[in-house]
């Protein structure tokens, strides 16, 4: 044995196979384009060189026989994105020099297709030995399943996310009969052929979620499919006749139909020959009722079932059908629209899972707890409509519960327990947060030894903190509670405290700040908390995020704060923290979100260079100065905010090359000079808000570039020239409206677990927030400037909102015709420029407005009609323009007042109290027709009595102005005076016109 080990420790790898990984190195290498060569290319398996074992080589697993044969290849995620008109392929020739390859993985690679210009189609058939392939999040369309249906010795495929499509399964994959694992996830197959679905004898997984799947076939012959799990979630299907030979599949074992459109369960008799079904879920769809159990058919071998995000309201005969489930173990009912307690599960002996949560339940919660299963593992009633008193020891036939959650919407519960209750189960997670616990409650308690997450929050506690809690349970992590004991610093497994939105006051403990060193998360955000933290004494080297916001914290920032050398959020807004910030700030290698605003700060900008890892920064409403670096570097931007502060110079470019920018606040600074030197066309930026600043050069067309902007603030600022008409290559107009957003600066904390010992283990996906007892940052809040007030737009709203406001500036020129092409805008403010011409027609065309200001500029002409049609406006303002003509009062624009209209001396009609005088000239009536003829000598007469009166008026005309003319040539006092008036006068007119014309 001594020797087989020395031999086998002694041989490397193969040496044709090295060559092999080598020529597959520099073929990935290849498919890298000149920059990304330069950024990424070296970057790649940089172990695999000419020297070494390459069995020790990255991304690499040989087998353990002594010729040391490589079996495994992870070579996910190497290459970068790729553009939809980039082709990638993959060159599978390249492979054959490692005959004993098992396992192949190149997800995350953005290939396009595959080729073999040796072998062909057949190229996977040389690999006799390759169970399992990867290939997911590529770009693989059906071009590929020639090449896939070679490779017959393969257990499991995975292909998710690609481009497939069709009807599955496409013919040529029916040779992969050893297939057992077949993952299509986020494709867009739109039929499923159950017949075909027999040809894989061994399959026994199948993932076709997210694809278009809204029908399927039957199979016409006795079925042997192995099929154990189907998952046809997040499909259009919206009923189960959709789902022909489904009975067929007699194996089943689990069934995923979450997320599509069902709504009834009439048909639901094709599941009842599913013998063997024992998982079901039919989360997320549209069932309003369950036909008081009539309807639906489930086999009763079914032992999990989640009904969670439906519409259900059941009364008590509702649940029957549910109830008749004798083998059911777990069920998720939360997130409905249930009001009556379902008592009949009583009669479930099995269960086990019990989710209610998220409904709007009441009744006799005590009663309802004392009839459940004494089986039962974990309860949650959480945010129901429960009043009243809750007993604690109705749970006294209970010996097995480890989780029990408990919360009210509408008011608090008054919970109680008696005095010489002990309980027979051992908690490892208790959740009563807006509760009333009276003074014996937390007895019971005492006899709890095993907890990790305790929520007490939002409760009425009085008295002493129970230390007992803390020594008991040594494994204690997380605790919510609404006052903090100085016990907290001896418990050295907590992970996470959360004691925000209390009445919290005074200074932080000192014992607290020192002895905590395993926290991670601490929450104390909203309370009354004071004086000044992170003095040296401070020791949590184990935070990860601090939340301190809203409170009144003095002082600055004590270099305490460095110990926490993982910091990744640190949120101080709206305190009172004043003075310098630290340079060091910006040196924390780990900061990824930075909250500062609403503070007393100043200083210059606190990253003077590279920050690799920031994605949020807002230090908004603060006192800090000077000019940004023009080298600063922000890779990772998503979000900046620096508005009201007393930031001074020019934007640096590079802020507009961090690829994640979506947001950059700017506003109420006096930043100047041009904007938008550099411009990346891959910018992401989605808002843009330069609101009063001091730049004053033109708009540049190049800001068009920025394709995904949505809000646009450029008002109060000095900008001239017209108005650019390429504002709809940005996604205000209808051509780019189909990006989602992704506008939250949630912080993933999902690292931070609990022991393995604490967590739950369950078939469902339970909304379990609290299995890691954080909650995440709220979603992205945007103020925009609308309908004459400042509206915020938070989370989802901002795929929707789009707006454009270039008010108060200098711009001239008509209004381009362009403006109707902005057909997602709802907001548009064009007022206090100097503008002119008339209000465009095309402005009808953008019926998704909600406001329109044009006020204070010189538009004449008159109001197109057309504004009438504008059905979602709801502020106009064209006050102060030169407007004329009668308002078109009419359709929409019936809903809007006299204020819309003001300072436009020339308009008439509602809403205001001007008449309009017609112009147009009466067409003659009959009866004057008929008197013409009798009038005829009377009109000759004044015709020659008006001829005579011209010949007066014109020899009058005449000889007073060569008698003047003879009078100004006689050099007199009096022709002196005359001259000198019409000097003046001149004089006055000319000046008048400098001091009135519009720059």
């Amino acid at each position: 044995m001594m020797l087989q080990f020395q031999m086998k420790g002694c041989v490397g790898c193969v040496e044709t196979e090295r060559m092999g990984l080598l020529q597959l190195k520099s073929y990935l290498r290849s498919l890298l384009d000149a920059e990304e060569e330069e950024e990424g290319g070296k970057s790649i398996l940089k172990s695999w060189t000419h020297n070494g074992d390459c069995c020790r080589w990255e991304r690499v697993k040989c087998s353990d026989a002594i010729s040391g044969d490589i079996v495994d290849l992870s070579l996910d995620r190497l290459l970068p994105i790729a553009f939809e008109l980039q082709t990638r392929s993959l060159n599978l020739s390249l492979l054959h020099t490692f005959p004993q390859l098992q396992s192949l993985n190149l997800s995350w690679n953005w290939f396009t297709g595959l080729s073999d210009h040796v072998h062909g189609y057949k190229s996977f058939a040389t690999l006799e030995k390759l169970t399992t392939i990867d290939f997911s999040h590529n770009m693989f369309d059906n071009s590929i399943v020639p090449f896939l249906s070679a490779a017959t010795s393969l257990r499991t495929l995975h292909l998710e996310s690609n481009y497939m499509e069709g009807v599955f399964p496409p013919q040529e994959l029916t040779n992969m009969t050893k297939l057992r694992v077949l993952n299509l996830k986020d494709n867009s197959f739109s039929f499923l052929s159950v017949q075909g679905l027999t040809e894989f004898r061994e399959l026994e997984v199948l993932d076709l979620s997210f694809n278009g799947v809204n029908d399927s076939e039957a199979s016409h012959r006795s079925s042997t499919a192995k099929l154990k799990t189907l998952d046809l979630s997040f499909n259009p299907l919206s009923d189960f006749s959709q789902l022909k030979g489904l009975e067929s599949l007699r194996e089943l074992a689990v069934l995923k139909l979450r997320g599509n459109k069902f709504n009834h369960t009439l048909s639901t008799h094709v599941l009842k020959a599913l013998k063997k079904l024992q998982e079901l879920d039919l989360s997320d769809n549209r069932f309003t009722n369950l036909d008081h159990g009539l309807g639906l058919v489930i086999p009763t071998s079914l032992q999990v079932l989640d009904l969670k995000r439906n519409q259900l309201s059941l009364a008590q005969e509702g649940y029957l059908g549910i109830c008749r489930l004798v083998n059911l173990m777990e069920l998720d009912l939360s997130s409905n629209a249930l009001t009556s307690l379902p008592y009949c599960l009583g009669n479930l002996t099995h269960l086990r899972t019990l989710d209610l949560s998220n409904n709007t339940l009441n009744g006799n919660l005590s009663a309802f707890a004392s009839g459940l299963p004494p089986v039962l593992e974990y309860l949650s009633l959480l945010d129901n409509n429960f009043t009243g008193s809750f007993l604690f020891n109705s749970l006294v036939n209970q010996t097995r519960l480890t989780v029990f959650k408990l919360s009210s919407k509408v008011g608090m519960i008054e919970v109680q327990t008696e005095n010489s209750w002990a309980p027979l189960f051992q908690l490892k997670i208790l959740h009563l947060s807006n509760c009333n616990l009276g003074s014996t409650t937390l007895g019971f308690l005492v006899d709890q030894y095993d907890l990790c997450f305790v929520d007490l929050s939002h409760n009425k506690l009085t008295g002493t903190f129970p230390t007992w809690l803390v020594k008991n349970n040594t494994r204690l992590q997380t605790i919510l509670l609404g006052t903090i004991p100085s016990s907290i610093g001896k418990m050295k497994s907590l992970q996470v405290l959360d004691m925000s939105s209390n009445d919290l006051y005074g200074q932080l403990p000192r014992t607290f700040l020192s002895g905590c060193s395993s926290l991670k998360v601490l929450k104390l955000s909203n309370n009354q908390l004071q004086g000044t933290i992170f003095l040296k004494h401070a020791n949590l080297t184990g935070l990860v995020g601090l939340f301190l916001d809203g409170n009144n914290f003095t002082g600055s920032l004590e270099k305490g704060l460095l110990k926490s050398k993982n910091l990744t959020l640190l949120d101080i807004s709206d305190n009172r923290f004043s003075g310098m910030l630290p340079l060091w700030i910006g040196r924390m290698s780990s900061l990824t979100y930075l909250y500062m605003s609403g503070n007393q700060l100043k200083g210059p900008f606190p990253f003077q260079r590279q920050s690799p890892w920031l994605e949020v920064m807002d230090i908004s409403h603060n006192s800090f100065s000077g000019s940004i670096p023009k080298d600063v570097d922000f890779p990772s931007l998503r979000e900046l905010r620096l508005q009201s502060n007393e930031f001074m110079g020019s934007i640096p470019g590079n802020l507009f090359k961090a690829a994640g920018l979506e947001v950059l606040d700017l506003r109420n600074n006096n930043f100047s000079g041009k904007i938008l030197n550099a411009i990346d066309k891959t910018s992401k930026l989605r808002v843009l808000l330069l609101r009063n600043n001091s730049f004053q050069s033109y708009i540049p067309e190049k800001i068009c570039q920025l394709s995904e902007v949505g809000l646009l603030d450029l008002s109060h600022n000095k900008f001239r020239g017209s108005i650019p008409s390429c504002f709809s290559k940005m996604s205000l107009g209808a051509e780019n409206n189909d990006r989602v957003m992704s506008l939250v600066a949630d912080f993933d904390f999902s690292y931070i677990t609990f022991l393995r010992h604490c967590q739950y283990s369950s078939h469902l996906n339970l909304d379990d927030g609290v299995r890691n007892g954080y909650q995440p940052k709220p979603a992205t809040i945007v103020d925009f400037l609308t309908k004459s007030r400042y509206e915020a737009y938070q989370g989802d709203i901002l795929n929707y909102m789009h707006g454009l406001d270039l008010s108060s500036n200098e711009l001239s020129g008509e209004i381009p015709v362009e403006i109707g092409d902005l057909q997602n805008i709802r907001s548009l403010n064009l007022s206090s420029n100097c503008l002119t011409g008339s209000i465009p027609d095309s402005i009808s065309k953008l019926k998704g407005l909600e406001s329109l200001d044009l006020s204070n500029n010189k538009l004449d002409g008159s109001i197109p009609p057309v504004l009438a049609d504008l059905n979602s406006l709801g502020y106009l303002n064209i006050s102060f323009n030169n407007l004329s003509g009668e308002i078109p009062f009419k359709g929409h624009l019936v809903t809007f007042d006299e204020k819309s209209y003001i300072g436009n001396a020339h308009l008439c009609g509602l809403p205001t109290n001007k008449s309009c005088i017609s112009l147009r000239v009466p067409e003659p009536s009959v009866t004057s027709q008929t008197n013409e003829e009798d009038s005829e000598e009377e009109e000759e007469g004044d015709v020659i009595d008006i001829v005579w009166f011209y010949w007066t008026c014109a020899s009058v005309y005449i000889s007073t102005s060569l008698a003047l003319f003879a009078f100004l040539c006689i050099d007199t006092r009096w022709s002196r005076e005359w001259f000198y008036r019409v000097d003046q006068s001149v004089s006055h007119l000319q000046r008048f016109k400098r001091s009135h014309v519009c720059n």
